[in-house]
């Protein structure tokens, strides 16, 4: 039976295989191949981050979507550092093509959320829904003594 899990376990062999032929295709001496499909440089970047943020979305379902795309954002920076290490040029234009390939795929997620924050609860400010977000909480309060267990008083 194909569950959830065998189509994760197969988005990540694929994600694998296609970020490693990314960053040979941006390291490697194969400037211009984007043209060969009639693409220019930078929208090559935006399409090459976005793929790359939602197939990374995909394989991780349990990390969060905002530090999944800002490693995204961190991985472009460093790809455009190291092209300038292989002797091709460093360009902020195609860092910032490729941060919005990220955002193009990240900004769908966080509209969703902050739609259903809208239906859940209309008449809560802003400040009442971050409240209210039980992915902000914090799971103790910092000042609150740790209990000790029931086990380590009966061993003293």
């Amino acid at each position: 039976m194909l569950t959830p899990r065998h189509i994760v376990m197969a988005a990540r062999l694929m994600f694998v295989a296609a970020s490693l032929s990314m960053a040979v295709l941006m390291l490697g001496p194969f400037q211009g191949v984007e043209q060969m499909f009639g693409l220019n440089d930078k929208t090559a970047h935006v399409v090459a981050f976005y793929g790359l943020a939602s197939g990374l979305f995909l394989i991780a379902p349990r990390q969060r979507r905002d530090d999944l795309a800002l490693f995204v954002v961190a991985a472009a920076f460093a790809l455009e550092l190291l092209q300038g290490l292989t002797g091709r040029t460093v360009s902020i234009i195609d860092f910032l093509a490729g941060s919005a390939g990220v955002a193009a795929a990240w900004a769908p997620g966080r509209i969703e959320q902050l739609r259903a924050a809208f239906r859940q609860s209309p008449d809560l400010t802003f400040n009442e829904m971050a409240r209210a977000d039980r992915r902000l909480r914090r799971r103790r309060p910092q000042n609150e003594r740790r209990r000790p267990s029931p086990i380590a008083t009966v061993r003293d």
